[in-house]
């Protein structure tokens, strides 16, 4: 039996703007440092057998604050990092609606297939990160991994282990410095719990 522990980055100031914030790549704000602490409270127990990040700022930084308790080796993989919005990246909607607003419709009529200028589109994102999970269950079968990455990723996983495909991606609420955990037994991956 495999335990994943998927945590969210803490807050950044992208966060609070609403941004759309894919491979920008902006540190913890305050809020941030505080809520990652909240975590590594939370997982100081846990003694997980592998650690893996998103490369990115936020996520990294989020699992070193956690890894002060635990004290292993983190592994950094790239198919961990949010989804790459191109020249929409650090916009908000409104922003994006203003500047490309054809786009902006394109993408409203066909959201996972659409893939902006310059980044990619959520089908991209959603089979990086399912190849990513199927190495994990395929590398360690049994034991608890903890994955720090991103609000996108953590609802691919979440939809891809229970059965929903990427149309469930809009099912799931994560927010920052939140945990989440699935347990995957002989194949079949239950929800153990939610945005914690």
């Amino acid at each position: 039996m495999l335990e994943l522990i998927l945590v969210r980055h803490g807050e950044t100031d992208s966060n609070i703007r609403g941004a759309y914030c894919g491979w920008t790549d902006p540190d913890l704000n305050g809020k941030g440092m505080s809520q990652a602490q909240r975590v590594a409270e939370m997982l100081k127990v846990e003694k997980p057998d592998a650690i893996y990040s998103s490369c990115l700022k936020r996520a990294f930084n989020t699992s070193l604050i956690i890894n002060k308790g635990l004290n292993q080796e983190i592994l950094l993989d790239e198919r961990l990092k949010e989804q790459n919005f191109g020249e929409w990246e650090d916009l908000t909607y409104c922003e994006i609606s203003e500047k490309h607003p054809e786009d902006c419709s394109n993408w409203k009529k066909d959201w996972m297939n659409y893939c902006m200028k310059g980044g990619e589109s959520p089908v991209q994102v959603y089979q990086r990160v399912s190849g990513f999970i199927d190495s994990i269950a395929k590398a360690h079968q049994n034991g608890k991994i903890l994955v720090v990455t991103h609000m996108g990723c953590i609802r691919m996983i979440l939809s891809y282990l229970l059965g929903m495909g990427i149309e469930g991606f809009w099912r799931f609420r994560v927010d920052n410095g939140s945990v989440s955990r699935l347990v995957i037994n002989d194949g079949f991956a239950f929800l153990k719990a939610l945005n914690l």
